[in-house]
């Protein structure tokens, strides 16, 4: 979603999964750096790749999505809260648990009790989104273009503000 909107609205993109990988040289994925590195060096590479795209959306009109636990790195959100409007997307939890389950277990989810992992996860980080932001558009049942349509909607209130 965020790809299109930035798309729609002539915006860059970043994703800061995606910057993550990159700044390892491609050589894996952030699941695989999360399983071979722990939590604490996945995010160690997460706040750095903020550092390195702050200045970017600084500059300008710009999206970035943020990874899935962000919100649980201090010192990522430390360099990205002041660089704009935070919008939580939140969705359904079931919906969110087979979405993060295509592409196979991440290393965060234990074999024994996967979704009971996730529950917990899902209502901490939804906490802590909650407290970062006022800002939140429920995506539950949208597909992209509704999802979109959606963020449209609520940008929207928040320009004319």
């Amino acid at each position: 979603m965020g790809r299109l909107w930035a798309q729609r609205h002539g915006w860059d993109f970043y994703d800061l999964d995606a910057l993550l990988e990159a700044e390892d040289g491609g050589r894996r994925t952030s699941r695989q750096i999360f399983q071979e590195e722990g939590s604490s060096g996945f995010q160690a590479r997460e706040a750095a790749a903020a550092r390195t795209v702050a200045p970017r959306l600084a500059q300008g009109a710009a999206v970035l999505a943020w990874g899935g636990g962000t919100v649980t790195n201090p010192a990522a959100v430390e360099v990205l809260r002041p660089l704009g409007t935070i919008v939580h997307l939140d969705d359904d939890v079931e919906a969110l648990y087979q979405r993060i389950l295509r592409g196979g277990r991440p290393a965060f989810l234990s074999a024994e009790h996967p979704w009971e992992d996730f529950q917990r996860i899902y209502r901490e980080r939804t906490a802590l989104l909650r407290a970062l932001t006022p800002h939140r558009v429920d995506m539950t049942g949208a597909g992209v273009e509704e999802g979109v349509s959606r963020l449209e909607a609520f940008w929207a209130t928040v320009t004319t503000q």
